[in-house]
């Protein structure tokens, strides 16, 4: 019953979340008062300045990543040396 609730509650989440994408899909590139382009190039705008900053965040992520598992191979090798010795 609790995976149940937990998948559903997941799937609503996701449902969420599309609905906001479209929205804001739509908000870019809907019509405009000022041409019939729409946002279009506000959209290209932000897609130019967000992409390094996720580019950074994705590359800090994977080297926090890498370097926590680094540690742990450390770890494990300590208590591997340990467990021999006894």
């Amino acid at each position: 019953m609790g995976e149940n609730m937990s998948l559903i509650n997941n799937i609503i989440k996701m449902f969420i979340g599309v609905i906001v994408l479209v929205i804001g899909i739509v908000w870019y590139t809907g019509p405009s008062m000022y041409g019939y382009l729409g946002y279009w190039n506000n959209l290209k705008d932000l897609l130019k300045a967000t992409i390094g900053i996720f580019l950074l965040f994705v590359g800090l992520i994977v080297a926090w990543m890498g370097y926590d598992d680094y540690k742990m191979d450390k770890e494990m090798e300590k208590e591997e040396k340990k467990e021999e010795t006894k």
